[in-house]
């Protein structure tokens, strides 16, 4: 085996030294190997899954755990109902912190807990609104006339509790249509910090701490769920006694303390239980199969119309001309193709938010774009857009100069000969760009969620209906179909391409040979 030229072979010990020292300053490498650390204590770490609305305090419950002698504690937030897919799907994991008992009992119902859950806290549900706008909402019927709410999913704790608490205030029907969908807690107070929702329903701790928002409001007593968190060991762990003796943690003095000081009431102790709230709320709901396919078919479509122009325009520019700054415009460009796709959400939802400078200008036209089909669209076109460069590149890269110059010598100008030579041999590669772009955007999700959200009707595509459906204790049969309808449009579009992509191979090779 060749180890490379000598260059490579010297420098190759060195990159892995400088790797390895990178590595050992991690902080919490120490404590996680297994020859470092104080005499008999145990260093095995413990998994802690947590629900999102205690991203804040965890951390803080874990260091000083850890400080009094416990084992090193690792944590994942998110919301309960994912963590609870992922710990059926054999998360190995060894506690869950749930915000929600619904999802406990779902768990425990499957023989997925050591043992019975332990109320460690409580939270409440309190209407936040962007900084210097709390004087506008007071109570429950306030929010009959504000323009958009945000929520957690309707299968989500937060969400479901905010549902329970609207219905019980006897405000549902009346702001049902306002309401947008984010994905849990933290990303409706996301929503509400940046302005781009006129208010949102969080939790009492989250509202605490975030400074970009106010509290407008607290649900009264009759109206508001009563939000317990349970903790128990997960029966597939292989570290119970440790996940234990963190759970025990949650009942010390110093535990309660910092609970207290983040807005929980320690101890899981309140006046309601979740049984008092009045009935009449929307329950666990699953995503219509026909309006996803419907809405993923339509913002594909008009993703891959919208991004035409640009992509042949761009292709071509790419392909036959040599300028300053051409590879900063490839880059730039191509840059959706490598970003993560939630980055790419978040870039958007600053430029085209409320606050954001095109964002602002839209909106004094009338026109917005988050939570919006079109926001969907956008969010398409951009994650899209470099798959049909791409290709539109290559197809007019692929066509001889030599026609265009004959068509020059006969006297056609440069307009008509890109219209009625360049073009027509381009097109074969440039419909499979098109069709190419076309799959990116059915599947797309990760930029759509944030900057569109999660609407059902609205902006609820098969990716997310799917990701909805993993947070919904039933619905299995319906995400199959899902799951089917995006495979088979995927794979359709696929086959589409490469009939494309190979007739533009075989013209090009014809072209040669002539």
């Amino acid at each position: 085996m060749n180890p490379g030229p000598p260059k490579l072979r010297r420098l190759l010990p060195l990159g892995i030294a400088l790797a390895m020292a990178a590595v050992a300053t991690v902080p919490g490498w120490s404590q996680l190997r297994p020859d470092v650390g104080g005499e008999g204590r145990d260093l095995a770490p413990i998994l802690v899954l947590a629900a999102s609305s205690l991203t804040d305090v965890l951390p803080r419950l874990a260091q000083s755990f850890e400080a009094d002698g416990g084992p090193v504690v690792r944590y994942s937030f998110d919301a309960t109902s994912r963590l609870a897919v992922q710990i059926e799907a054999g998360a190995p994991a060894d506690v869950i912190v749930s915000a929600d008992a619904v999802w406990m009992e779902w768990l425990a119902d499957r023989g997925l807990l050591a043992g019975s859950p332990v109320d460690v806290a409580s939270n409440e549900l309190v209407v936040v609104v962007p900084a210097g706008r709390s004087a506008l909402l007071r109570s429950p019927a306030d929010l009959e006339g504000v323009g958009t709410l945000a929520v957690g999913g309707e299968n989500v704790p937060a969400g479901r509790y905010a549902r329970q608490a609207l219905a019980a205030a006897g405000v549902w029907d009346d702001v049902r249509e306002a309401v947008v969908t984010a994905g849990s807690a933290r990303g409706v107070l996301e929503w509400v910090a940046r302005g781009e929702v006129d208010a949102g329903i969080v939790y009492r701790t989250d509202a605490l701490a975030e400074p970009a928002v106010v509290t407008a409001f607290t649900f009264p007593p009759g109206a508001s769920p009563h939000v317990r968190y349970q903790a128990a060991v997960l029966n597939t762990s292989d570290r119970r006694d440790a996940g234990a003796g963190f759970l025990a943690y949650f009942s010390s003095p110093e535990a309660m303390a910092t609970l207290r000081s983040a807005g929980f009431d320690p101890g899981g102790e309140g006046p309601l239980t979740g049984e008092q709230v009045d009935g009449g709320a929307p329950g666990a709901t699953l995503p219509s199969v026909a309006s996803a396919i419907r809405l993923s078919l339509l913002v594909a479509f008009l993703a891959t119309l919208a991004g035409l122009v640009p992509a042949v325009a761009l292709g071509w520019l790419l392909a036959r001309y040599d300028f300053p700054g051409k590879t900063l415009v490839s880059t730039l460009v191509l840059a959706p193709l490598v970003m993560p796709p939630v980055v790419t959400g978040f870039l958007l939802l600053t430029l085209l938010g409320r606050q954001g400078p095109l964002g602002s200008l839209l909106g004094s036209l009338g026109l917005s774009v988050p939570f919006t089909l079109l926001g969907a669209t956008i969010a398409a076109l951009v994650v899209g857009l470099p798959l049909y460069v791409l290709a539109a590149r290559g197809a007019f890269e692929a066509v001889d100069p030599l026609y265009e110059e004959l068509s020059w010598t006969l006297g056609e100008p440069p307009r008509r000969t890109f219209f009625r030579v360049s073009l027509p041999l381009a097109l074969p590669g440039i419909a499979a760009g098109a069709v190419l772009a076309f799959a990116r955007a059915l599947g797309e999700f990760g930029a759509t969620v944030v900057l569109a959200g999660n609407v059902e009707g609205g902006t609820r595509t098969i990716a997310l209906a799917v990701y909805t459906l993993l947070e919904a204790p039933s619905g299995r049969e319906t995400t199959w179909i899902l799951v089917g309808a995006s495979v088979a449009l995927s794979l359709l579009a696929l086959v589409g391409f490469e009939a494309l992509n190979r007739r533009q191979r075989r013209r090009v090779r014809e072209d040669h040979g002539r």
